[in-house]
């Protein structure tokens, strides 16, 4: 008789772990999981069909990065938006983006120099109003990955893409831009596109780090304050 663990379709624990938190990660940062709402291990297991130990692995994983809370014997449910912690996040990427531009951006190849036009292009062919939808967000998170990735260092590429990613791609319900924004932005990905072309490196690091001010971490501060 053949042994049966040559046809059986076998998932190690940690697949199924990793498949679990990167559902529900996509689930939440997407917004199709509010606030709040409460997650349930039983539900989890019956939809993958797994024991509590993979389950509550992922959910632990995802709770050390703030997208879910947990309280014993309680509840476990998608944790809201900390508005003030989400401006230090965008701080924190903000001193990563800039240091990495302009320490890089001198020494671009010509291929570099238009990969990055082309991550600009595809962020400008949109309504800029709409800079702070899900979409829109996804491309910007593509700008500034590229530009920490094109510096290999790998400390800050683990902080962007390991600690920070998740939270600077959730949808936040908001208003759209304003309409100032919006036109600043597209001026300043403009700029920045003929920074990247000359490579300076030290103006395209003041141009970072004068965007994000304004356009994420300023409305994001002046929000926390606002909110009881």
């Amino acid at each position: 008789m053949d042994d049966a663990s040559d046809s059986l379709p076998i998932r190690p624990r940690q697949l199924i772990r990793d498949q679990v938190f990167a559902t529900l990660a996509e689930e939440i940062v997407s917004g199709r999981m509010q606030p709040l709402e409460e997650i349930r291990d039983q539900d989890l297991q019956a939809e993958y069909g797994v024991s509590r130990t993979p389950i509550r692995e992922a959910l632990t994983r995802l709770a050390e990065i703030g997208l879910i809370e947990v309280s014993t014997n309680r509840f476990t449910r998608v944790a809201p938006v900390d508005l003030a912690a989400q401006a230090d996040r965008v701080e924190t990427a903000c001193a990563v983006v800039a240091y990495c531009a302009h320490t890089t951006i001198p020494t671009y190849s010509d291929g570099q120099v238009d990969a990055l036009h082309a991550r600009i292009d595809e962020i400008l062919a949109f309504d800029l109003t709409l800079a702070g939808s899900r979409e829109v967000r996804g491309h910007w998170y593509g700008l500034w990955g590229s530009v920490v990735i094109a510096a290999g260092n790998q400390t800050m590429i683990d902080i962007l893409d390991g600690q920070l990613a998740l939270h600077l791609t959730r949808t936040i319900p908001t208003q759209r831009t304003p309409q100032d924004i919006a036109d600043y932005l597209r001026r300043a990905l403009g700029e920045l596109r003929e920074l990247v072309h000359r490579r300076d490196g030290e103006r395209a690091r003041v141009l970072i780090e004068e965007l994000f001010v304004r356009s994420s971490i300023e409305p994001l501060r002046a929000a926390a304050a606002a909110t009881p």
